[in-house]
């Protein structure tokens, strides 16, 4: 049988494992914790010699002896698919090849790896070790001719001991690797099948006597103030003969050392177990918050004192105990705002480089997340000493899941197998033994979706009895029969709120939620608001961070990402894998800014705004909040009446506190108070006042009194009444309505097209990802894509010296007897405005949520500058806008677009009160609405947003395309997660509002001056009104 498709073989000759650290040549080399300046470390990574085959038994026997000068290099870390060979694949779930535990396909790709090294004569007479941190799937390694041994499990470190193997001088070192091996069977884990080494290679040296492993561990006394560092350490001898040494170590805070202290004189045969503690009065404690962290040097010297290594490891002081159904960390409650995080680079797959880790960190960091889960398999062992540097609480999962299993009604198949017992434990005992000194990891998880079994329960046991310091965590344990935390995903709303009100007898998490893909996720504020109303839900993990899209650019230099299908493959999971709060170069997207403010740790809310009267709530859990600052800004359409800066200190963390801020006398203006919280010192992750919250609240409505705007230089309109059209014509416009279709057909001021393309009500937007399921199940079947309009009536009349144009129309699908009778009235005015009510009325049955209740229109091109008074600067949706607030905003129809990898509607602003759209001249058009409505422009066609699965298939329209929408569906997670919640649906019901559209000059007076201004008198029926504000 092979050893790539036996399960009683996990590996040969890989070395037991052990703690993640390096040895240096002193202590000052030590503290610099860079491992390449060690003498002791050799890095393999680089340019490899390499040849892809398509089934292993085609590599030449003279691989693993001979250096093959006709193959070709490439770049490890990396994935061979990434420079061309093989093929990329995406499923979500679901293995590319038949089920047929434990073999795989016989066509097994396979990437043969060479690589020269050179060892110089230090390396004489040491232990030279050989660590792969990650290699995807199964792999051999050869050195100088000579087999070492094997390896399963892809993203956890392999480590084979190579002495008896090298020499002074060049070495050959083969790998010969598979993509396929029994193992793939619970590595199936929502991401790109690829393969190769995709993490660093490199030798360690050791003396023969060495430090093999050690624990830490830190214990506080009952007040939580001074503390013990414990520390097991492992001694091993390699040489027949017993060794002696000493043991020094030191706890250094900055450059002072706290405390030293030596073992006795120690002889050592095989090996041998130290313990040292160190009594530490009242240390800094390590959390997400403060992350401070301590050095312990150890030195171990040899009979004579000289230096046989110096081992430095960071120290946090953390601990975590679990009271009363909830969780402590250093006996302060705490509620983990979380992100689940794949390894992915969007120009080298999974082999992903600590440059774009670190900014990873830097972005969740500089947005308020304190937590992260490894989803949903150990990272890099240097992520979790960024995450131990920069502060992030961390569930470290360990690399299991058979989600494929799920397809053959199976999903606990192998988990609840015995035979794969030492399979699953293994992993989570490697894992462990890897990161257990790092105090960001505060949870250790078993996995993900593989079901539940009697793996699941060994592997509980085995982590705890190697660290039962820390929870353990595995979603699919539902009764949480043996975890410490109670985990589900996906819930909804109304069952985590009873999940609330009903609490489990062990803490809650939601370990998955609020599906990010595409323009999302909407809801999350009111997640959190459950969240903060019940203790026992203590931690909730956003899906996902990062999208996973792989970049490509087509023959005319177009950058866009590729997703499941686009390399050939099937089957997949199409666009599944754009899921992130992050697009996949990293650029932060909306998703992410709306969950910065709704998890912001500073909350504020108005008790008695009239006042003055706030309640500032501080949520951190270790922290107060005198490094923080309140920005008061009084604005009154867009002018700052007043501003403050107020210090709340002494707030203990996880309370709240009322205080009152000076208002200014108010005039007739709308008028808001504006609170931007900043963090006043600079970090390693941000600069000196950090935004990391913004509030709002209205501190009146405007009480002016409109008057109609006068235009001097209007003259009476002159009619036309031809047989195709109607044409009205004033002092400068002219205004052409289509008999054929009853629309608005030409909008000319100055002999300048403001309209390009017939305006029309609108009940469907281009689909965005979220309201697929909708789209589907209801929108598609229903052909809510293809509504048509059909004209019933048409009618032109003159009243005073206005026009009011009246068309009547059935806007309905094809094949179905339901719709809507919708009426366009319009009033032309000597000046030049165009007063607009919408409004219709369902006939048949459809009980259903549609995408929006709108206005599109085609304005001119040029008119790319907007101006707007309304929710922003950035989208925003009725269930994704605590980030944006209501203010004068400038922008560009290109900036209010967001490029979404996956087109979809996006761009929108809600409770617009006008919005102007100009040329660079300023001159163009402006919307004034009865009440604030929702707005967004394209330069791309509703059609073609709505077709196009990749951002380089969005095709410049000629015009701009402006959406005027009453009612906009929410966003919701519904692409696999909530729909969207009752309070932000839209229904195929009556509605009727309107606006009024006002040509713009360049030099005459400003959007904001002539929206102060009445339009409509007397047009408007008493019941228009938007429903925007809902």
């Amino acid at each position: 049988m092979n050893r790539w498709e036996n399960l009683q073989l996990t590996h040969e000759n890989r070395l037991p494992p052990r703690a993640y650290f390096f040895s240096y040549d002193s202590q000052a080399q030590a503290r610099t914790f860079a491992r390449e300046i060690s003498s002791r470390f050799l890095s393999l990574s680089g340019q490899w010699n390499f040849r892809f085959f398509n089934n292993p038994l085609r590599v030449p026997e003279a691989f693993t002896s001979q250096y093959m000068s006709d193959w070709g290099p490439i770049t490890v870390p990396g994935m061979w698919q990434m420079e061309g060979h093989g093929q990329l694949q995406y499923t979500d779930e679901g293995f590319p090849f038949p089920i047929d535990v434990p073999y795989v396909p016989t066509d097994n790709p396979t990437g043969a790896y060479q690589r020269i090294f050179t060892l110089s004569e230090g390396w004489q007479g040491q232990q030279t070790l050989i660590k792969f941190d990650g290699v995807e799937t199964y792999f051999e390694v050869y050195v100088n001719g000579q087999y070492i041994g094997f390896s399963k499990g892809s993203r956890l470190t392999a480590e084979f001991d190579i002495s008896h193997a090298v020499k002074t001088g060049d070495n050959l070192l083969c790998v010969r690797v598979m993509q396929w091996a029994d193992s793939t069977y619970i590595e199936d884990q929502d991401m790109w099948w690829s393969a190769g080494i995709f993490r660093d290679v490199y030798l360690v040296g050791k003396n023969p006597l060495h430090v093999q492993d050690f624990t830490l561990r830190t214990d506080f006394n009952d007040d939580y103030i001074d503390a013990t560092l414990s520390c097991q350490l492992v001694l091993e001898n390699l040489d027949a003969q017993p060794g002696a040494a000493t043991l020094e170590y030191a706890l250094f805070d900055g450059e002072k050392a706290l405390y030293e202290g030596t073992t006795q004189r120690l002889t050592v045969s095989e090996q041998l177990n130290v313990d040292f503690a160190i009594d530490v009065k009242a240390p800094q404690q390590w959390s997400a918050e403060n992350p401070y962290l301590y050095h312990l040097v150890m030195t171990l010297k040899n009979d004579v004192g000289e230096i046989i290594e110096v081992i430095p490891q960071r120290v946090g002081f953390r601990d975590i105990k679990v009271r009363n159904g909830l969780f402590y960390i250093n006996n302060r409650y705490v509620m983990l705002h979380g992100v689940n995080r794949h390894d992915n680079d969007h120009l080298k797959g999974r082999a992903v480089g600590m440059d774009r880790v670190e900014k990873d960190l830097l972005l969740m960091k500089q947005h308020n997340i304190n937590s992260v889960r490894t989803a949903h398999y150990p990272n890099d062992p240097r992520f979790y000493e960024m995450c131990d540097i920069y502060g992030l609480f961390v569930m470290a999962e360990t690399d299991v899941e058979s989600h494929g299993f799920a397809n053959v009604g199976n999903l606990s198949a192998i988990t609840d197998d015995p035979e794969w017992e030492h399979i699953y434990v293994e992993r989570i005992v490697r894992h462990v033994h890897a990161q257990k000194n790092h105090p960001s990891i505060v949870i250790w998880s078993l996995g993900n979706e593989s079901g539940y079994g009697c793996n699941i329960r060994a592997m509980y046991h085995a982590a705890k009895a190697i660290d039962d310091t820390r929870l353990v965590h595995y979603e699919e344990d539902r009764d949480a029969e043996v975890v410490d935390i109670i985990s589900t995903m996906y819930t909804r709303v109304p069952l985590m709120n009873e999940f609330g009100e009903y609490p489990h007898a062990k803490p809650r998490i939601i370990c998955e939620y609020a599906h990010a893909m595409g323009n999302g996720p909407g809801g999350l504020s009111e997640y959190q608001n459950v969240f903060y109303q019940h203790d026992s839900i203590q931690g909730h993990y956003v899906w996902e961070w990062c999208d996973h899209g792989i970049q490509a650019t087509d023959d005319s230099g177009a950058v866009w990402y590729k997703f499941g299908g686009d390399y050939g493959d099937y089957p997949n999971n199409y666009n599944f894998c754009l899921d992130g709060l992050i697009f996949s170069d990293q650029t932060p997207g909306p998703g992410l800014r709306e969950y910065k403010q709704v998890i912001a740790p500073v909350k504020v809310q108005a008790t008695d705004i009239a006042r003055g009267a706030l309640r500032i709530d501080n949520k951190f859990w270790f922290s107060t909040l005198d490094d923080y600052t309140l920005r008061v800004e009084v604005r009154a359409e867009g002018t700052t009446l007043a501003s403050q800066q107020l210090k709340v200190r002494d707030l203990a963390p996880n309370s709240g506190r009322d205080i009152t801020i000076d208002l200014p006398e108010l005039d007739d203006r709308e008028t808001f108070v504006n609170i931007i919280v900043t963090k006043d010192s600079r970090t390693p992750y941000s600069e000196a006042n950090h935004p990391i919250a913004v509030y709002q609240f209205q501190l009146k409505e405007q009480t002016a009194a409109k008057t109609p705007l006068i235009n001097t230089s209007a003259t009476s309109l002159r009619i036309a009444d031809e047989r195709l059209s109607y044409s009205i014509t004033g002092h400068n416009f002219r205004v052409v309505f289509s008999k054929v279709s009853g629309k608005l057909s030409e909008w000319q001021v100055n002999g300048v097209d403001q309209v390009t393309r017939e305006p029309k009500i609108n009940f469907f937007k281009p689909m965005i990802d979220n309201h697929k399921q909708e789209y589907e199940g209801l929108w598609q079947p229903n052909h809510l894509q293809i509504m048509q309009e059909h004209l019933r009536a048409f009618s032109a009349e003159q009243r005073g010296d206005t026009v009011i144009i009246t068309a009547r129309s059935i806007i309905a699908p094809p094949v179905f007897d339901f719709g809507m009778r919708c009426t366009y009235r319009w009033q032309i005015t000597p000046q030049g405005h165009i007063n607009v009510e919408l409004a219709g009325e369902r006939y048949g049955d459809y009980p259903h949520i549609v995408p929006c209740i709108g206005f599109m229109l085609g304005i001119n091109a040029q008119f790319e500058q907007v101006d707007y008074y309304g929710r922003g600067p950035g989208e925003n949706y009725a269930d994704s806008q605590q980030s944006n607030i209501i203010d004068l905003w400038r922008t560009t129809v290109d900036d209010m677009f967001v490029n979404y990898p996956f087109p979809q509607n996006n761009g929108n602003r809600q409770h617009v009160r006008w919005a102007a759209f100009t040329d660079r001249h300023g001159s163009g058009l402006m919307v004034v609405p009865r009440d604030p409505l929702n707005i967004s422009a394209w330069h791309y066609t509703a059609e073609n947003l709505h077709a196009a699965q990749h951002c380089n298939e969005l095709h410049r329209s000629d015009d701009i395309t402006l959406n005027i929408d009453a009612q906009l569906l929410g966003l919701g997670s519904n692409s696999w997660g909530s729909e969207v919640l009752d309070s932000w649906r839209v229904w195929l019901k009556p509605f009727n509002y309107g606006f009024t559209l006002l040509p713009l000059e360049g030099g005459s007076a400003s959007s904001q001056t002539l929206a102060n201004h009445s339009f409509g008198a007397g047009f408007f029926s008493s019941n228009s009104h938007s429903e925007a504000e809902k």
